[in-house]
């Protein structure tokens, strides 16, 4: 397959060097100012975000914000929590004292020796000068105690302190301290072996021994013991250990604040990503610091230009906008159109660009919420759509448009669908109705689907109900707009471009038109001719999906040309003479011939389009005047004299149909008058006839260039025998009593 410029035709130059050069300009210019304009405004932070009301911390929203562009900063709010929340799992760190140790185990050592003497003075000297307020009492009631009890206590007394100072003693104070700041657990630095090696280790508060529990650690050690004390013997011991205990483990507050530093240090600055499109605030919902402050960022950052992203659009939208200049060349099949097309295409394209671009400016600025819905983005398709009466340039053109919206501010993803989503579906309500009247329907249920889709992607986009009633207002006034823009906009442009839209061609089906006024009073015989071959190619055109209008006015104005001669036709002889029985044969088929080419100057004159002109052109091909040429054959085949018969004599000079509809046109052209020579007409006759008109046609190579299939050709032989059956049917006779009934 070989790819050609959408400005060029089979490779070969179709327009002057100077429109190719302005038509790639505009090309490129369309490319640049769709980079160009989101480019600038995001690179100056043009797209400042401004708030109704000026909020403050835990206050409710009254409104959304909406990211205009992407960017990312440094979270100084997020990074300082997460500082704190990483110094805050640090755990608190315990040291475990060995000098404290060693002088309780001195004192416990001390003690033993005082029990052992039994001394109730050296006793109470001795809890005294420890600082136990009821030393008294208690070396009282230690002189109390059975000597069995006493020797139990003698016994115990070391083996206890020495358990409770190697598990560590903590304080009650520091540790519900701990406790109430949310710890569970903390670090502690404890004798792991007897030899009072020290190891760091995680322990939970609930397990720790304080001096707050001293009893109860008591009481669950003395179970492993076979020694049995009494209620007093158990309070002489507990008074006795709790005069030498206190805390051997304490808050390392310098070590621990060390490494909360350090994890504070050691905490990574945390970016903030924003996504255009992305909800800075929504509506009825708190405002945070850090909302706030990606307001503030928004409002100061620069946007960063990136190379690499630059070129990667210009590709992108260079590739597009080539592709879709690639299809209309390759959906329009009269190429002297494409210029006028392309041009229309690109001025629209660049003009409803700007215009988008200013409705997103606008809707950035006051922060309306119906972005997608105030783009103008149904005029482009649309007008495509009418002017060239083909659905698929709309949709090409919808896609186009959406493609280059993407990277203006305000959008994002969703707006691709939702444009292309919304083109699509009112393309499909484009009837190619024959009344300006009908667009108005068209408009109405365009407006209904629109708003349908629009229900749709804002329940998608999860967005709050309140802004739903002002993006069905913005779309069923962007619909009405549009509408009513191209209704004045389309008859500008079939007039100066003279181009043949729906509209235009249901116009020239008026027959009252000047042209075939005279036509109809200079041959009426032709006229009704050209009135039938004009119903017939309707129909069949009609039938096959082909552009129905453009073949009915084709069949009316084919002949327009016999309208200064119309006596040299059979058709308005009227069984009179024939002035062709004068005149030699080469003459007669050169006035034949003639009316062609007065048709197409007679319809340049009355300002047909070009489309009409071709089938005028076409309708006979470069087919032989046959009728006269076998004459002339015959004539020169008679001759004693030797004659040669020169073929191009009796040759139309035009194209052969490159259309459907000017093919359609021919067949029609043919048809119509063969068919009026058949006597006693039925349905099988016709199909007969037609048949061999076009295995003469095929012979010729008339049918070549139009592009009708077999199938379309089957369809087209049905409509003519159904047509012409009609017209020529029998009627019964009436009695002469019956008048003029």
């Amino acid at each position: 397959m070989r790819f050609s410029s959408p400005f060029l035709t089979d490779g070969v130059d179709r327009y002057p060097a100077k429109t190719v050069v302005m038509l790639v300009l505009l090309f490129l210019f369309i490319v640049i100012l769709g980079i160009a304009l989101p480019i600038l405004s995001e690179s100056n932070a043009l797209y400042t975000v401004e708030l109704l009301y000026d909020y403050q911390p835990g206050q409710l929203a009254n409104e959304d914000v909406i990211a205009p562009y992407d960017f990312s900063f440094d979270d100084e709010i997020a990074t300082e929590h997460l500082r704190q929340e990483n110094a805050a799992n640090v755990l608190p760190r315990f040291s475990y004292s060995m000098v404290e140790t060693q002088h309780m185990h001195s004192l416990t050592q001390n003690l033993r020796e005082i029990l052992e003497s039994e001394s109730e003075d050296d006793l109470a000297s001795f809890l005294s000068q420890n600082g136990y307020e009821d030393s008294v009492p208690l070396a009282k009631m230690w002189s109390l105690l059975p000597s069995e009890e006493k020797d139990s206590i003698r016994l115990l007394v070391h083996d206890c302190i020495d358990y409770l100072l190697f598990f560590g003693v903590f304080s009650a104070k520091e540790i519900n301290d701990i406790t109430d700041q949310g710890y569970s657990s903390v670090f502690a630095n404890l004798p792991s072996t007897y030899d009072y090696r020290l190891v760091e280790s995680m322990n939970y508060t609930s397990n720790l021994i304080t001096d707050d529990n001293l009893g109860q650690r008591l009481i669950e050690f003395l179970e492993n013991y076979s020694i049995a004390l009494t209620a007093k013997g158990f309070s002489v011991l507990s008074d006795l250990i709790d005069s030498i205990i206190s805390p051997n483990v304490h808050y390392d507050a310098l070590t621990t604040e060390n490494l909360r530093e350090q994890a504070r240090l050691e905490t990574p600055v945390v970016k903030a990503e924003i996504h255009k499109g992305d909800y800075i605030l929504r509506y009825d919902t708190i405002v945070t610091e850090q909302d706030l402050q990606t307001i503030r960022m928004i409002n100061g950052i620069t946007v960063p230009l990136s190379v690499t992203q630059i070129a990667g659009q210009i590709i992108f939208l260079v590739t597009i906008l080539y592709v879709a200049l690639y299809f209309i060349n390759s959906f329009i099949e009269r190429k002297y159109r494409v210029l006028i097309y392309t041009r229309i295409f690109l001025i629209t394209l660049l003009i409803v660009l700007i215009l988008s671009y200013l409705c997103s400016f606008l809707s950035s600025l006051r922060n309306y919420t119906a972005v997608n819905q105030y783009m103008p983005y149904l005029f482009l398709p649309l007008l495509m759509c009418q002017l060239t009466s083909k659905k698929r340039i709309g949709f090409v053109a919808g896609a186009v448009f959406s493609c280059f919206v993407i990277f203006m501010p305000g959008t994002n993803i969703i707006t691709f669908f939702y444009l292309i989503f919304s083109i699509e579906i009112s393309l499909l309500f484009v009837r190619f109705s024959v009344t300006r009247l009908d667009m108005i329907y068209q408009g109405f249920y365009t407006a209904l689907a629109n708003v349908f889709i629009t229900v749709v992607f804002h329940i998608i986009d999860g967005r709050e109900l309140i802004y739903l009633f002002e993006e069905i207002f913005a779309i069923c006034l962007n619909v009405a707009i549009t509408y009513v823009v191209i209704s004045l906009v389309l008859p500008l442009l079939e007039h100066f471009l003279n181009i043949p839209t729906v509209f235009r061609l249901h116009e020239l089906n008026n027959t009252d038109s000047p042209v075939l006024v005279r036509l109809r009073n200079q041959a009426i015989g032709t006229y009704n001719h050209a009135v039938n071959v004009s119903d017939m190619a309707y129909n069949a055109a009609k039938e096959i999906g082909a552009n129905a209008e453009l073949a009915k006015v084709g069949g009316l104005y084919h002949d327009i040309g016999k309208a200064d001669h119309p006596e040299y036709f059979i058709e308005n002889q009227g069984g009179g003479p024939n002035v062709h029985d004068e005149m030699k044969y080469t003459l007669s088929a050169a006035v034949i011939k003639s009316h062609v080419k007065l048709g197409v100057e007679k319809g340049k004159e009355v300002g047909l389009p070009q489309e009409v002109l071709d089938i005028i052109e076409q309708h006979h091909g470069n087919d032989i005047v046959s009728y006269f040429y076998n004459k002339a054959v015959e004539e020169a085949k008679a001759s004693k004299t030797p004659m040669t018969v020169n073929e191009d004599d009796f040759r139309y000079n035009a194209e052969i149909p490159q259309t459907k509809e000017a093919a359609i046109v021919m067949l029609a052209d043919c048809f119509e008058a063969a068919s009026r020579t058949l006597k006693k007409p039925t349905t099988l006759r016709y199909e007969k006839l037609f048949t061999s008109i076009l295995v003469g046609k095929m012979n010729g190579n008339q049918l070549d260039e139009c592009k009708l299939s077999m199938a379309e050709i089957y369809k087209i032989r049905r409509v003519f025998v159904h047509q012409a059956f009609g017209r020529d049917h029998m009627r019964i006779q009436y009695s002469k009593d019956a008048g003029d009934e």
